[in-house]
């Protein structure tokens, strides 16, 4: 990545940034985050960008915006154009490269995965690109003892052999040993710190992995800042957005930033499916994450098992996890990938997290249950209904109901020739309006249903009532052009 700053990071730097050059504080306090969100919400309002506001016609901008914030204030900031030259010297000096949120260059992961909560301007040091790679977030306490340091560096050692980066805060303790574990191994690493990147960016530790291009450190907060609890706090959603599972090794219960950030991720973000260390002395905190969503580690003995865990089965046409073979070591495991899970899934009707679901049971054989107990379902059947009765979550419901649906409005519409308003089909079905008109949309663009011309209020009938669903050369049929539900 190069030092040099794009027109767009140097308006949002003025705007947000410390700027940093000494123990003295700011001479104009920068707009906090919320403030720059509903700022750069306005800009894209106006189609206009930060860089927009390094022009001289900058006044009659910031009057356009209509801008809760001082534009005095505005403006001050945006004339700190010194000092950001000296700051900008001071990283480059020290390999520190910045980007904005307006930048091609900006982690794409955490671009989509956080939206407007990404950091507007991220400060970093090594290879960029492994911030959109992947891999395994391993976090922890800072204090604990030998036993767990060697325990997580063995989890960095083995992430490293399985070709994944491993992520972490760069904390004392349990995030130093993973990392230090996969850096030893020969493997990659992305540190995200909450402060002291300046000081990180020169540590001997870190120098042969920077210029080797197997470690990047970013920090969404000025090189120069000190510790800052509310820093540190947010910092952990960057880590759990950079990643493709978690791994919680230790955690105190009700308080501490592993803690924090594992309730926010399982409550919350639900970005990544969240593992806790099962062996030995669990402690409360890792006990309670259990009973909050946490999977407990299967313990992966090669590269091939953690590979397992960490790349996501794709998905069928309702969301369902495909089937997936699994390495012997996990396969053969009682535990929570193996044939018990497999059997309570099969008797229940249920199934744990996807990651989970694509071990346990045949896509159609576990649905084959669930439409005999969604049969058997008087009323209404809404998602948070469904998710009651059969004991699962909401999203679980949602995919299982979608599918559901979609076969009953099929077999409806191949009974009977009869065109149906939407109201009809609810009543007749006792779906949702809301389930019947995605339903209906997802059948019009395949073909199987079209609109009755010139009806009021809209009804819908089966194609294959009016014709062949395919012509001559095998394609579907045409549609209407205006697919949508009404």
């Amino acid at each position: 990545m190069t030092t040099e700053l794009s027109s767009n990071a140097q308006a949002i730097l003025l705007l947000t940034a410390p700027l940093i050059t000494g123990r003295g504080k700011p001479s104009v306090e920068p707009l906090t985050a919320g403030e720059y969100r509903r700022f750069a919400r306005r800009l894209r309002e106006l189609q206009r960008e930060p860089a927009d506001l390094l022009d001289l016609d900058a006044r009659s901008l910031l009057k356009e915006c209509r801008l809760d914030s001082d534009p005095e204030r505005i403006e001050r900031l945006l004339g700190r154009g010194f000092l950001l030259s000296q700051v900008v010297e001071r990283w480059r000096t020290r390999a520190i490269w910045v980007v904005s949120r307006a930048d091609a260059a900006y982690p794409q992961r955490l671009k989509k995965r956080l939206g407007e909560d990404a950091p507007p301007i991220i400060y970093g040091c090594g290879d960029a690109t492994l911030l959109d790679g992947g891999g395994l977030a391993i976090v922890g306490s800072r204090n604990v003892d030998d036993a767990l340091v060697e325990y997580t560096e063995e989890v960095g050692r083995l992430t490293a052999v399985a070709r994944r980066i491993v992520i972490s805060g760069s904390a004392r303790g349990i995030d130093q040993a993973a990392m230090r574990g996969a850096l030893e191994a020969g493997g990659n690493v992305v540190g995200i710190l909450a402060d002291g990147l300046e000081k990180a960016a020169v540590r001997r530790e870190h120098r042969e992995a920077l210029m080797d291009g197997r470690l990047a450190l970013i920090c969404p907060y000025d090189p120069a800042a000190r510790f800052n609890v509310g820093h540190a706090m947010q910092r952990n959603k960057l880590i759990y957005a950079s990643a493709d599972a978690a791994l919680v090794v230790s955690s105190d219960y009700g308080k501490g930033g592993t803690w924090t950030g594992a309730i926010e991720q399982l409550d919350k973000l639900k970005l990544v499916p969240v593992h806790v260390r099962a062996d030995g002395d669990v402690g409360k905190g890792l006990d309670e994450l259990r009973k909050r969503g946490a999977m407990p580690w299967p313990n992966p003995q090669t590269g091939e098992d953690l590979e397992v865990i960490l790349e996501p089965p794709r998905l069928t046409e309702y969301g369902w996890p495909e089937q997936r073979a699994l390495s012997p070591a996990i396969r053969d495991d009682p535990g929570p990938f193996g044939s018990d899970r497999q059997a309570e899934a099969l008797g229940t009707a249920t199934t744990p997290d996807p990651h989970v679901a694509a071990h346990i049971a045949p896509a159609d054989e576990l649905f084959a249950k669930v439409r005999d107990l969604l049969d058997g379902m008087d009323g209404p059947k809404t998602d948070a209904r469904v998710a009651g009765e059969l004991q699962v979550t909401k999203k679980q419901a949602e995919v299982w109901l979608k599918r559901f649906t979609d076969e009953r409005l099929r077999e409806l519409f191949e009974s009977t020739g009869t065109p149906r308003t939407v109201a009809e089909i609810v009543e007749e079905l006792r779906f949702s309006e809301r389930q019947i008109r995605g339903c209906l949309k997802r059948l019009l663009d395949e073909g199987v249903v079209e609109k009755l011309p010139g009806s009021r209020p809209v009804r819908y009938r089966s194609t294959a009532s009016i014709g062949p669903l395919f012509d001559q050369t095998g394609r579907g049929a045409a549609c209407n052009s205006d697919s949508a539900a009404e």
